[in-house]
This record gives structure tokens, sequence and C-alpha cells, in this order.
């Protein structure tokens, strides 16, 4: 899935994501959600950098992950502003900086979160650290969707039984309600 992800040339790949990042702002859920934590794209991630410029200058609070990797866990800290707010983390990629607090994830009204694959009822193919569903087990938040690609939607993901299922796919082709069943 990586080399898919990949092989999609430059100005390819600006042009989807900007049609993902249009449908995510378009997005009533998007909206109407008050609080947000969203990953920082690294590599040949869709670009999130557009999208958390939009929640801040719609002023959304926004958090992002910062990983513990001695403690195998993600927590999430505000940012007020890209610029002064990320540096180099876990991973090499972008994190919040000690400036920046870390958030009360009691209320977040959407979580969008990174993958590698996902299928229609909502799995994701992450990178094997499970950061992630850690994270979505620990915090309740109340819609969990993700960002990716048409050709990046599979029949088959593995599937373990800590695997959190988002709820929302937001694609070039528009948003995609997932089989996941919220209690």
């Amino acid at each position: 899935m990586q080399k898919i992800r990949g092989s999609i040339r430059q100005e390819e790949k600006k042009r989807l994501d900007r049609s993902i990042q249009r449908n995510l702002l378009e997005w009533d859920i998007f909206k109407s959600s008050a609080s947000i934590f969203c990953y920082v794209s690294f590599r040949s991630e869709i670009d999130t950098l557009p999208v958390i410029r939009a929640a801040l200058s719609a002023s959304k609070s926004v958090c992002v992950p910062c990983v513990d990797k001695k403690a195998g866990i993600m927590r999430a800290h505000t940012i007020r502003d890209i610029e002064s707010s990320l540096e180099p983390g876990s991973y090499g990629i972008p994190e919040p900086n000690a400036a920046c607090p870390e958030a009360d994830c009691s209320c977040l009204d959407l979580a969008i979160v990174p993958g590698l694959a996902f299928n229609k009822r909502g799995f994701r193919l992450g990178y094997g650290g499970g950061y992630y569903d850690r994270f979505l087990h620990l915090h309740n938040v109340k819609i969990v969707c993700a960002m990716t690609y048409a050709r990046c939607l599979v029949e088959d993901i593995p599937v373990k039984k800590h695997d959190v299922p988002v709820d929302y796919l937001i694609l070039e082709s528009g948003v995609l309600r997932t089989g996941r069943d919220k209690a």
C-alpha cells in the first residue's frame, strides 16, 4: 500500500489532496465540530496542513498527536498555529513542541486519523505501532474519520480485536459512511 500511495505523481497528488481536503472542509460534521484531533501528515500521506489551518482559522480547538515511545502511547496537544507549534518529533513526524499544552480529550468532536488502506467497514491498515487504536480506546471521540485515496480502499484488511474502525472515509469523490456501529 505504501508503494501504491507513493507512486502517485506529485501533480496528481496535489489535485487529489485538494479534492479530499475540500470534501472534508465542506462536510457538515467538520463544520459543526468545535474540537478536532488531527494527525500531521508525513511523506505520502494526504496533506493535513490546509485542514489544520482552516480549523484554526474557524476558531476550532485543534490538537495533534505526540508519541511517547517509552510509554507506548500517544497524547494529544493543543496547538494555536502550525508555524510556531510544530517541530520534528517521533519517527521524524512533526509534533507539538513543549510549549503546547496537553489537550483535554474528553470532549473531542472529531478525530481525523491516518492509514495506509481502508475497507468499507471502516477498518484501517496503519503502520503497525497501534498508537491510534490505543488512543481511540482511551478517549470517547464522537466521530472518527480518515482521509484516503479511492485507490487505497480495499476489500480485505487484517482486523484484530483491538482495532478501532472509522465512522467515515473522506475520498476525492465525497464522504463515505462506513459500516461501523456506534453504541
